[in-house]
């Protein structure tokens, strides 16, 4: 239940009950804008893969050896002006289209190992590519509410079931990774681990000598509010930290401009503990907005501070 990036909020202005010249070095604003752009995007994204180049000349392949990461990609481009035709040994990889001159061919090894090849035009004419160990890895969903599970997966280069691969995680705040996850590929190599985090977290997964790219997590702060009686609410805001001292914002919807209307600000008062680490911050406030309403509560990114993300509530009826 995160805010839609079309939905434009208004802050009170000077004059009104609600309005504070604090700013917190930017505009409410532009801080509530677009909420759901810090979701969009993971913190440490996986690495890329990259491409080497392999000319093919009169004279065979340039270079003849190629040595690259699990994932990469060999492009061969026909420098020559005769044709030239790239095939694997054994079929390791599929057979190029025969490249007449500046024509190329590109293949993404996802296999760990040492594959020779040929030109199909001059048997004599080898090459060699040696692709690295290693594994890949990725998160679904990248950004969880708070106690919610995603779910870490990738696969192994040797494609072999049964490879052992462990997870790291280390939350924010902490400067070292720790052991979560002990797991078996399956088929095609490919593994997978269900995760928990409670704070913004990055993941990273070994196997044998070789580590996978970090892999970030988000988490967004879990924000109620509830109705308790006409114009009268509460607000909870569930993480790993206690929210006391901070506030969210309550929003209308203005039926008739179609956005949303920052009504006033609710500081946090009360904070109760849950299981651990859960903390609860809570307040109860009054609100005089019409009957049948649509509203909505935001904690900011400035409120959410580094260890999360920004968070709206459900909708709920005045």
């Amino acid at each position: 239940m995160y805010g839609e990036c079309k939905e434009r909020l208004v802050l009170p202005r000077a004059g009104d009950k609600s309005y504070t010249p604090q700013t917190e070095g930017l505009s409410m604003r532009k801080l509530l804008l677009c909420i759901p752009a810090a979701f969009a995007v993971l913190a440490i994204a996986p690495a890329l893969s990259a491409t080497k180049g392999v000319d093919i000349t009169v004279a065979g392949f340039t270079p003849n050896r190629t040595t690259i990461n699990f994932g990469d990609t060999v492009t061969w481009t026909n420098k020559d002006t005769g044709n030239h035709q790239v095939l694997a040994d054994q079929a390791a990889f599929p057979t190029s289209p025969v490249l007449t001159a500046n024509q190329s061919y590109s293949y993404t090894f996802a296999k760990s190992g040492t594959f020779g090849y040929r030109d199909a035009f001059n048997t004599k004419r080898r090459g060699t590519v040696v692709v690295r160990p290693g594994l890949s890895i990725a998160g679904t969903p990248a950004l969880v509410a708070y106690g919610g599970t995603a779910t870490v997966s990738g696969a192994v280069s040797s494609g072999a079931a049964g490879e052992n691969v462990t997870l790291d995680a280390m939350p924010c705040g902490q400067t070292r990774f720790s052991r979560v996850a002990a797991v078996k590929s399956a088929a095609n190599g490919a593994w997978s681990s269900p995760a928990k985090p409670s704070l913004n977290t990055v993941y990273q997964a070994s196997w044998r000598t070789a580590k996978s790219a970090q892999l970030a997590v988000k988490v967004g702060p879990a924000v109620v509010l509830t109705r308790l009686r006409a114009k009268r609410f509460s607000a909870r805001v569930t993480a790993a930290q206690s929210f006391v001292g901070k506030y969210v914002v309550l929003q209308r919807y203005a039926v008739k401009k179609r956005k949303w209307v920052a009504v006033k600000r609710v500081l946090l008062r009360n904070v109760k503990a849950g299981t651990a680490p859960t903390m609860v911050s809570s307040a109860s406030f009054r609100t005089g907005v019409a009957r049948r309403t649509r509203l909505r509560l935001v904690l900011t990114q400035a409120q959410a501070g580094t260890c999360y993300v920004p968070a709206t509530s459900a909708r709920v009826r005045a």
